[in-house]
């Protein structure tokens, strides 16, 4: 079995079908993954529940953690196979990954669903599936849900308009989320309350906030 340092130093290219010539590693590098990795060997619990939307070499990553629940959601079935196949490869042990290739707003209130009724709860959360709008926010809605309090809820590509009005959304809700990591183009966040929704917009300072913004606008509907 190779070790977390030599993964890292070698990621594979997973999302690439040209034997690596383009978009070889779906964004996390080195310098993202091990800062990651560290930080969530000091501060999950043993034998984690982790969620993903999204999969590659994240999910490699977190079968480093030996989490009890790894449940990885992409519509790419062929994803999964690489990352088993690499896996069996190098030594590196697939028990607990629950691979679910289908759309994430369609898994994910299955499980949650399923966590209500007693199924446990997830202690970490990756939201890296589908960036289009809204998909970032139903998929933080479901995973904020089936998050414990105190649990943590990674957002990755912070350059692109819907997560990072999300990220701002959540810097902005302090009675219920703080930053925990800053990894530059992903943010990690922990949840402090038991909240498992986001309040009313009358409590939600980042919405008020914008909505003064409106109000000095001469038409205050106007897009």
């Amino acid at each position: 079995m190779i070790d977390f340092q030599k993964y890292l130093s070698n990621l594979p290219p997973l999302h690439t079908w040209d034997g690596g010539n383009t978009w070889g590693t779906g964004g996390f590098k080195r310098k993202h993954l091990g800062p990651l990795i560290r930080y969530l060997r000091k501060n999950l619990p043993a034998s984690p529940t982790i969620l993903e939307t999204g999969a590659g070499n994240s999910t490699i990553s977190f079968l480093f953690l030996n989490p009890g629940r790894l449940i990885s959601i992409d519509p790419v079935s062929k994803l999964h196979e690489k990352i088993r196949a690499y896996c069996e490869t190098n030594g590196i042990s697939t028990r607990g990954l629950e691979a679910f290739a289908e759309q994430s707003e369609w898994a994910l209130p299955i499980l949650a669903s399923k966590m209500r009724e007693g199924d446990g709860e997830v202690d970490f959360a990756l939201i890296d599936g589908c960036h289009n709008w809204p998909s970032v926010f139903v998929d933080f809605y479901y995973c904020n849900h089936m998050l414990k309090k105190g649990g943590y809820i990674m957002l990755d590509d912070l350059q692109l308009h819907s997560v990072k009005e999300l990220a701002r959304l959540l810097s902005e809700q302090q009675q219920d989320f703080k930053l925990a990591l800053d990894l530059d183009k992903s943010l990690v966040f922990q949840r402090v309350s038991e909240s498992r929704n986001l309040p009313e917009w009358p409590r939600c300072n980042y919405i008020l906030r914008k909505s003064k913004e409106y109000r000095q606008m001469s038409n205050w509907f106007a897009l």
